[in-house]
């Protein structure tokens, strides 16, 4: 019995990795071995051919917000219409996507869908050639008849200058956007001005999405055969033992050994603030900088220029929590009074920190 079903495992296996690479090779003409969804190529001169631009209109909408003489940044920001959540697209809604950069380049935007839906994603631009600095406004987008409901993700990735603009680490998540799509009923519109540039000519992504997702399902399949042999296995020898009378075997796993510190971490946070949007920035340790990337979710771009990198800080001592206002040039008021040059200034439950004079923040405590 068991030489049988590892033999079967051997052949499940063999047949697999037969069909992934049988699949990779098929759909190798599409484009260098690097066009994925994790890390795009480097465009270069000769890979013109291989641009997908954007599947709407697309203007200069404004000057960069960013200095030019900065290494290659973008801000990525998503425009609904619905005032009270532009992330929330719901039935025949239209959106727009403005991304921010700060010189000439390349620029990739990734779609991924919702994690229950039948496709990983799609590229909205590749290789996708911008010749000058500034605000460019994507859109409008609307949702096609096969839109999957849930959260959606946009991700961008930026080249100019030889080189790939890095993630910066005191703007998390700069490179997303999150959004979801619903088809109930239409939300309350707010108009908008639809950008006037003419329609550009997409090329069909289709045979990229099909080299991601295919080797993907394989590559599933192949681990559930597997999964299905072992577990045949298992239960076959726990029920030779329990015939022979050889004690009983427990059928219960163990503890996964990372969930007692995924919990510890979770409850470490013993703060937290609230965004207007509903967003929290959780508060864990001594001390916490805030700045532009924390709050880039809850502004447009034109607020989002007058947040600083390093805006304020928060500090925790003997469980009593202070804020600090870091130089800012456009300041922080704590219930309604400016702390700019007060140096530490005591929190309490429910106090409004306003920032920049353009969001007003509340701390909170457990």
């Amino acid at each position: 019995m068991r030489n049988t079903l590892l033999a079967l495992t051997f052949a499940f296996i063999c047949g697999a990795l037969i069909l992934l690479f049988s699949q990779a090779a098929g759909v190798a003409a599409i484009g260098a071995a690097t066009d994925n969804t994790t890390q795009p190529d480097v465009p270069t001169s000769d890979q013109t051919h291989d641009e997908i631009k954007p599947p709407v209109k697309y203007v200069l909408h404004r000057p960069t917000s960013q200095p030019e003489t900065a290494p290659p940044s973008y801000i990525l920001d998503f425009i609904g219409t619905w005032d009270g959540d532009k992330f929330k697209v719901t039935a025949d809604e239209i959106w727009y996507l403005d991304v921010d950069i700060n010189a000439p380049g390349w620029l990739y935007i990734y779609e991924y869908f919702p994690a229950d839906s039948s496709l990983q994603g799609r590229w909205i631009a590749y290789k996708w050639q911008l010749p000058q600095s500034g605000v460019w406004r994507l859109g409008p987008f609307s949702a096609a008849n096969d839109e999957p409901e849930g959260q959606h993700i946009y991700r961008i990735w930026f080249y100019s200058d030889g080189q790939w603009a890095a993630e910066d680490p005191e703007l998390p998540q700069s490179n997303l956007a999150y959004w979801t799509y619903s088809k109930g009923q239409l939300a309350e519109q707010i108009p908008q001005q639809p950008p006037t540039a003419p329609d550009k000519e997409v090329k069909d992504s289709g045979s990229v999405i099909e080299f991601i997702t295919l080797p993907v399902v394989l590559a599933i399949i192949a681990f559930l055969l597997v999964a299905t042999v072992v577990a045949g296995l298992y239960l076959t020898r726990v029920y030779t033992r329990w015939g022979k009378g050889q004690g009983t075997i427990s059928l219960y796993p163990e503890i996964w050994p990372g969930a007692a510190s995924t919990m510890q971490s979770t409850a470490s946070a013993s703060a937290k603030i609230v965004l207007p949007n509903g967003m929290e920035l959780k508060l864990a340790g001594d001390s916490r900088v805030i700045g532009r990337g924390d709050l880039a979710r809850a502004l447009n771009l034109d607020e989002l220029s007058l947040i600083s990198r390093r805006h304020f800080e928060i500090k925790s001592e003997n469980e009593q929590f202070f804020i600090q206002d870091l130089d800012s040039p456009n300041g922080v008021k704590l219930n309604g009074d400016s702390i700019n040059g007060k140096g530490l200034v005591s929190l309490n439950n429910n106090d409004i920190i306003e920032v920049a004079g353009v969001i007003e923040l509340t701390f909170q405590l457990p």
